[in-house]
């Protein structure tokens, strides 16, 4: 049996949940000898053994000129040229299954499409369902059928809406660059279209909750949405230190309490609620200390209570987890699950996160977990509630999320599937 993995990112040093899961899944199914496994990316960490190969994939479009690179980089133009050097590994390895997440979905689908090849994509957020490539309008989830007159309406309001949100592309607020963006937003309405038409063609589109396959059936027409576990936690094999964070940064965390984790492995629309946590940031008391950990955001040193750290490896992120009062996730987008959540409660730190939260559905009636609407003086109150009054999280509840999402039952979950194409 051959398995082409088709990702955006395989690199094990990648904080973000969707690519933290692949690279743990498909770690795991090359140890199976009877599955012969190859991985196509756009950034690789390279590995090879008998049975598994992995290959970047080269942009067709490349510059000289940093300026224009960063311009196909940010419109993620590749993603759709993308499908050359795809469909030319799909005819030379010849798989009889494709799996595929996030920006190359597109020319994943069209390739198993015109080649005949069962496509199981898994769908790790909403990305793709919006020419914006972020499901909301304001601080609320957008959830209609796709249609030109909507779409396009919101796509004019959208850069108010991100004016407004204090996060905003460089140079959007200039005529011609919002300009420049709009008619870009207006071209991808179309190739939109075309991914949500492509998704009915797919073997299976897989989500991991109630939440994500209510969104998607309102997008596309298919009895092939399926709720899968695909967030795999395997705390054994983290070996919780510090040892990559500067001292200073330790000394400040050991000797400070009422702290709260917000991670932020990107910022793109404001999708993971950092504009909502940003105004939440000028009402704090001065003895919170906020951990804003994934993105450095430059107007963040001028809060004298916040510390603000790039990517680290999950063994300091789960110190830090470990060290945290409170982790908030007040996703304003529709968060296909939210790994951020497991994360946190298996290492006993209660949640605060936003209805727009996939693994709200496992929670609602945990002590450990409250689920608020993104509105600035409850969830003030909620945080202040849980620091004054800590919450015990139990370890038989601890054992049941990670027996729950072991890496053994997430992978055990797919490769059912795998065989069912097979039968």
């Amino acid at each position: 049996m051959k398995i082409l993995f088709i990702d955006q990112n395989f690199d094990a040093t990648n904080i973000g949940g969707a690519f933290k899961s692949n690279y743990a899944i498909i770690n795991e199914f090359i140890k199976n000898p009877m599955l012969e496994v190859s991985v196509l990316a756009t950034k690789v960490r390279n590995l090879r053994n008998n049975n598994f190969s992995v290959k970047q994939i080269t942009p067709i479009l490349n510059s000289p000129s940093k300026k224009i690179n960063s311009l196909i980089k940010m419109f993620k133009i590749n993603q759709y040229f993308n499908f050359l050097p795809i469909l030319k590994e799909v005819k030379k390895f010849k798989p009889n299954v494709i799996i595929v997440q996030r920006d190359n979905t597109f020319s994943a689908l069209l390739t198993g499409f015109l080649l005949k090849v069962a496509v199981i994509n898994i769908i790790r957020d909403a990305m793709e369902f919006c020419p914006k490539s972020i499901d909301t309008k304001g601080f609320r989830n957008c959830s209609i059928k796709l249609s030109k007159n909507e779409c396009w309406e919101c796509i004019h309001r959208w850069r108010t809406l991100r004016i407004s949100f204090e996060d905003k592309p460089k140079g959007s607020h200039k005529t011609l660059r919002s300009n420049f963006y709009t008619v870009y937003y207006k071209i991808k309405y179309f190739f939109t279209k075309v991914h949500l038409f492509l998704m009915k063609y797919a073997y299976a589109n897989v989500v991991a909750s109630p939440l994500m396959k209510e969104l998607v059936e309102k997008r596309v027409k298919s009895n092939r949405i399926l709720v899968k576990k695909i967030t795999p936690i395997d705390k054994a094999s983290i070996l919780v230190t510090s040892s990559n964070l500067n001292q200073d940064v330790i000394e400040r965390i050991e000797h400070s309490s009422n702290i709260i984790l917000f991670i932020i492995p990107r910022n793109e629309g404001g999708s993971k609620g950092y504009p909502f946590v940003k105004k939440l940031l000028k009402r704090f008391p001065n003895d919170y200390l906020i951990l804003i950990i994934g993105t450095v955001i430059n107007e963040l040193k001028n809060y004298q209570n916040v510390i603000n750290i790039n990517k680290i490896p999950t063994d300091n992120l789960y110190y830090l987890y470990q060290k945290a009062d409170l982790t908030l996730v007040p996703s304003i987008y529709t968060e296909a699950f939210g790994r951020v959540v497991l994360e946190s409660i298996i290492n006993k730190t209660p949640v605060i996160l936003s209805p727009q939260t996939g693994a709200n559905f496992l929670f609602k009636n945990k002590g450990f977990v409250k689920i608020l609407p993104l509105k600035s003086e409850l969830w003030l109150k909620g945080i202040e509630n849980i620091l004054k009054n800590p919450v015990n999280i139990l370890e038989e509840d601890v054992k049941d999320i990670e027996n729950m999402f072991s890496l053994q039952n997430c992978v055990k979950d797919i490769m059912n599937l795998i065989k069912k194409i097979k039968a």
